[in-house]
């Protein structure tokens, strides 16, 4: 009998952290945000980011040529000098060296 109520209290206390991490929330907001993808399709923690002249932009903004404006003209942006472009992230747009990412110019809600 006593080893019966050894086993069950044993059994009660390992089952106690799974059972209390089954609701982690207790429904305080704690799935805000899960599943919701973001319109531009930034990587998380991006997608509000903005960053200043002088700053450093993620270097896969500036080695990925598909975050490159090929025809800044159209948007009224001066060509870029040699070893910048300009670049997009959502509705800005930085003009950063290719090499180190370093901003030298920002233009805020272009596309918005």
């Amino acid at each position: 009998m006593k080893s019966i109520l050894i086993t069950a209290a044993v059994v009660a206390v390992l089952a106690l952290p799974t059972a209390t991490m089954a609701d982690p929330g207790h429904g305080r907001h704690h799935d805000k945000g899960a599943g919701k993808a973001h319109p531009h399709g930034m990587p998380p923690g991006q997608a509000k980011k903005q960053w200043g002249r002088g700053d450093h932009i993620p270097r896969a903004y500036v080695t990925e040529r598909t975050y490159y404006i090929t025809e800044p003209a159209r948007y009224r942006l001066s060509r870029p000098p040699v070893g910048y472009e300009w670049v997009r992230v959502g509705d800005d747009v930085y003009l950063a060296q290719t090499q180190t990412g370093l901003i030298a110019d920002v233009v805020r809600s272009l596309f918005n």
